[in-house]
């Protein structure tokens, strides 16, 4: 499963939920299911490690990277797994954390079901914990404990951008970029790449927005040539926009934005949505509210769809109606972030 930041999480998990929906329950099948970035591959799993898994069927054996991974859904694993993966795809970790709390471990036979038993967990604690609904430090414990408990886990590169972010929420920049860079480390281009973006992104937040700029041109030169990179590819692009108008290069910035705003399929909303809140931080970095609430209400408005741009377009329109004096708009978008999107990071903000 993997988690995709901002940092990131909804954008595979989204996917996930879709797939899981139109997939019959397989828990008593004695079949493992992997959900890749392009079908899915079924058979018995051999092996796990940090960087995939071995899946063997027929007799023929095939090893599954982790970064083409969106999922695995283990023969034995407890039926719940199902419903508590589309509420974490949803957003709603408290529902999905109190259903694993019915759960016991000591039910779970296979060590890699009790892995993903501990992951979800996990997922669900850290997640809380970023949207001010948990303890921050005790959730980085409980990464820590997952990642020392569990290092043959291909779930293992995703606890540590969690760790990261964990961090990063704590007001650990520093430690958390050591995070991120841990990334870098693992052998695939994908992890170099998704490193060098986390960076970046942790850079354009602290105000150093030259420092974003090369982590994001590092990100784009690994992830070349890469068919498991092209969402990032994408999101690294606008970012790098978003910083080059933080330097003072806000036509070049604004020339990338628009470019993928017009050649963005018109049903893509999730794109079209990233594209226009890449343009509102543009325009905010270089202090033109008006522009970036415009940008921000297409998303509001137009492409309200994928949760997690939702909540920060209403993020950012609370403030800057705020800065310009509408206090009843700012209040409904503050209100509607609340209520929308209590478990989302925007909201713990």
């Amino acid at each position: 499963m993997r988690l995709l930041h901002q940092p990131v999480v909804l954008l595979c998990l989204s996917v996930i939920a879709g797939t899981f929906l139109a997939l019959p329950a397989k828990a008593q099948t004695g079949i493992d299911r992997v959900q890749r970035r392009n079908g899915i591959d079924s058979g018995e799993i051999i092996k796990t490690t940090a960087l995939g898994v071995t899946i063997s069927k027929g007799g023929v054996t095939s090893e599954i990277p982790a970064e083409e991974i969106r999922i695995i859904s283990f023969a034995g694993e407890p039926p719940q797994f199902n419903s508590i993966r589309r509420a974490i795809g949803r957003g709603r970790f408290d529902s999905a954390q109190e259903s694993l709390a019915k759960l016991d471990s000591n039910d779970m036979v296979r060590p890699e079901i009790r892995q993903e038993f501990q992951f979800l967990n996990i997922v669900c604690q850290g997640n809380l914990a970023l949207a001010g609904k948990g303890n921050l430090k005790e959730a980085i414990a409980a990464v820590g404990s997952f990642l020392l408990d569990n290092r043959t886990s291909y779930h293992v590169p995703e606890a540590i951008e969690l760790q990261g972010d964990l961090y990063l929420g704590a007001g650990e920049p520093a430690t958390a970029q050591k995070k991120y860079e841990t990334l870098a480390k693992a052998p695939a281009a994908y992890y170099k790449a998704r490193s060098a973006f986390l960076v970046g992104q942790l850079m354009q937040r602290e105000g150093v927005p030259s420092g974003a700029i090369e982590q994001f041109d590092a990100a784009l030169e690994f992830a070349k040539d890469n068919p498991a990179s092209e969402e990032l590819i994408t999101i690294a692009s606008l970012q790098r926009a978003v910083s080059l108008s933080a330097t003072g290069e806000l036509e070049e910035g604004l020339e990338t934005i628009k470019r993928t705003i017009v050649s963005a399929p018109s049903d893509d909303t999730q794109l079209l949505a990233q594209g226009y809140n890449a343009l509102g931080n543009s325009y905010l970095a270089v202090d033109n509210p008006r522009a970036a609430r415009d940008a921000f209400l297409h998303v509001d408005l137009l492409f309200p769809d994928d949760p997690d741009e939702h909540a920060e377009a209403l993020y950012h329109l609370a403030i800057i109606w705020k800065r310009m004096n509408q206090p009843t708009r700012a209040a409904d978008a503050e209100q509607r972030l609340n209520d929308e999107y209590p478990m989302s990071r925007w909201t713990g903000r």
